[in-house]
């Protein structure tokens, strides 16, 4: 049985949302269709409630943008919902505001991703309308979750290949497929794509092994430990990479200190 609660959920999340501004301002402008500059300030404000856990970033002087996630049965739901300026909702009629759904649902395997808005009505009777994003996550299909922007959110799949496979014959090669051609390629391609930066890349394969380790330890093709061993290692940090990135940082560095000189 697999083991998936609200505390790893919210220790993930915070995880998620530690990596890069880069990754963010990426992942921003993927889902929401805007331009914001790679070197644009990140801010984040981390929330947790009986309801679950949720992150408000603000990008630049005051855009906002709010993440929740919840789970129900095997599957996992991200809201992702732009909050607009802060001054918006100050300015704005009050209650004027009102949810619409949009009545067209976008589907990747199993995940659909549903949008709704948030129209805010002001006293000159101008409106500014401001969407939410309803992804919900059915199955582990990692290459459809890269393909929609969403590849930061990659740890929670471990909980929908759990739940949807449990009652699969040849688990064992399933979840060595799984990790070792699903999730490492899908991140090697997001850094390739320039979605993910190195360090992001080694961030996210220890939240994966960190939830691969809660959701399937217990299972009996884990306990071969051959096996075990191969799966975690493919997860865990490649030190010799970074260490080649970091040398390769520092020669760049110099090479420029010499031109200046």
């Amino acid at each position: 049985m697999y083991l998936c609660n609200v505390s790893s959920d919210a220790w993930v999340l915070k995880k998620i949302f530690e990596i890069s501004d880069y990754a963010l301002i990426r992942m921003i402008n993927h889902l929401f269709q805007t331009e914001y500059e790679e070197q644009e300030d990140v801010r984040k404000e981390w929330r947790r409630s009986e309801a679950g856990s949720s992150i408000c970033m603000t990008i630049g002087c005051s855009n906002r943008y709010e993440f929740r996630m919840r789970r129900f049965g095997g599957s996992l739901q991200i809201i992702a919902e732009d909050r607009g300026c802060q001054f918006y909702f100050e300015d704005a009629v009050e209650h004027s505001a009102v949810q619409i759904r949009d009545p067209q649902t976008t589907y990747f395997g199993k995940n659909r991703r549903e949008v709704y808005c948030t129209t805010l009505e002001f006293i000159e009777h101008s409106q500014i309308i401001l969407p939410i994003h309803e992804i919900t996550l059915n199955d582990h299909s990692v290459w459809k979750l890269e393909e929609n922007g969403l590849i930061l959110f990659l740890p929670f799949l471990c909980c929908c290949f759990a739940a949807e496979t449990e009652f699969m014959e040849d688990r064992q090669e399933t979840l060595k497929s799984f990790v070792l051609r699903d999730i490492v390629g899908a991140l090697h391609i997001s850094v390739q794509k320039g979605d993910l930066t190195i360090f992001d890349m080694e961030r996210l394969k220890q939240c994966c092994r960190y939830m691969l380790w809660r959701t399937l330890s217990g299972e009996s093709s884990m306990q071969d430990l051959e096996f075990q061993e191969r799966i975690l290692d493919a997860l865990d940090a490649d030190i010799e990479r970074l260490e080649r990135y970091h040398r390769q940082e520092i020669e760049k560095a110099r090479n420029i200190c010499t031109k200046i000189w």
